[in-house]
C-alpha cells in the first residue's frame, strides 16, 4: 500500500509562512523561468492537496513564488516517504538555527541567485558530488575546513576561484576564432586578478555570439580603452568571504 505523507502531517506545528519556506526548500534552485498567472482551481488534484494552506492567498502572491510553490508541490509528490521524511528532518533543522545563521545562509542564497546560469549549474554539480561522499568523506572535508585559518580559509576560496576562472578563460578562448586566440590569451595575462574577475562573469552572462563579438572588439582596443571599458562593469555578485 502507498503511503502519503502532506507536510502538515511531517510539520503538523508549522505556520503558513513556515510552510511556504518548507516548499521553496524543496523546490530548490530551480528558476521560475516560466511563471503564469494559472489560477489555483487550475491546479491538479495533487497539486492543490499540497498547496491547500495558500488557497485564499494564491491570487496575491507573486508569480514566481506561486510557480515555485508548484514546482516544490510536483517535486514534493514525487518523493518516497523516506525522502519526505528528510525533507521534514532538513527543515526542522534549519528551523533551529539561531538567527544570525539564517540570515548568512539567506545572504549566500540571494547572491547564488544572481550568478549567471553557467555558474549556477557548476556550483549545484560541486554540491551534488560533494553529497556522493561518503559520510566520513564529508566530515574529514568539513574538519579541514574548520582547522583553517580566516587566512588559509581566505587562500582556499580564492584558489577554487582562480581554478574556476581559468577554466571559464579557457573555455572561452576555445570558442573564438583561433587566429585570435593568441593574442586573446596575451591580453588575458596582462590583465590584474580582479579586471579578469569582473570581466569573466560579465562575459559568461553574454550569448554566444555577443561573446566572440566583444572579445573582437576588446581585441582592437588601446591597453586603456580596454581598463576603462572593465571599469564600467559590475562588480561579480558573488564575493569571498573577508
Amino acid at each position: 500500500m502507498k503511503l502519503h505523507l502532506t507536510l502538515n502531517q511531517l510539520l503538523p506545528m508549522t505556520s503558513l509562512r513556515a510552510l511556504a519556506l518548507a516548499l521553496l526548500v524543496v523546490a530548490g534552485s530551480t528558476l521560475a523561468a516560466a511563471a503564469d498567472e494559472v489560477t489555483f482551481d487550475a491546479l491538479t488534484p495533487a497539486e492543490q492537496r499540497v498547496l491547500m494552506a495558500f488557497a485564499e492567498q494564491w491570487p496575491t502572491l507573486p508569480a514566481e513564488t506561486r510557480q515555485n510553490l508548484r514546482i516544490g508541490a510536483q517535486r514534493w509528490n514525487a518523493m518516497t516517504a523516506q525522502d519526505k521524511r528528510d525533507v521534514a528532518q532538513r527543515f526542522g533543522d534549519w528551523q533551529k538555527l539561531p538567527d544570525t545563521d539564517k540570515r548568512r545562509i539567506r545572504e549566500r542564497y540571494r547572491a547564488f541567485r544572481q550568478l549567471p546560469p553557467e555558474q549556477q549549474r557548476r556550483l549545484h554539480g560541486a554540491y551534488q558530488r560533494f553529497q556522493k561522499l561518503g559520510p566520513e568523506q564529508r566530515a574529514q572535508m568539513r574538519r579541514r575546513f574548520d582547522r583553517m585559518s580566516p587566512k588559509e580559509r581566505r587562500a582556499y576560496v580564492e584558489g577554487m576561484r582562480s581554478e574556476q576562472q581559468i577554466g571559464t578563460r579557457e573555455r572561452m578562448l576555445q570558442q573564438i576564432p583561433p587566429e585570435q586566440r593568441a593574442a586573446a590569451q596575451e591580453m588575458f595575462a596582462r590583465f590584474t586578478p580582479p579586471e579578469r574577475q569582473r570581466l569573466l562573469a560579465h562575459m559568461r552572462g553574454l550569448p554566444l555570439p555577443e561573446r566572440q563579438s566583444l572579445h573582437t572588439r576588446l581585441l582592437a582596443m588601446g591597453v586603456d580603452e580596454r581598463l576603462a571599458f572593465i571599469a564600467t562593469l559590475p562588480e561579480p555578485a558573488f564575493q569571498p568571504t573577508r
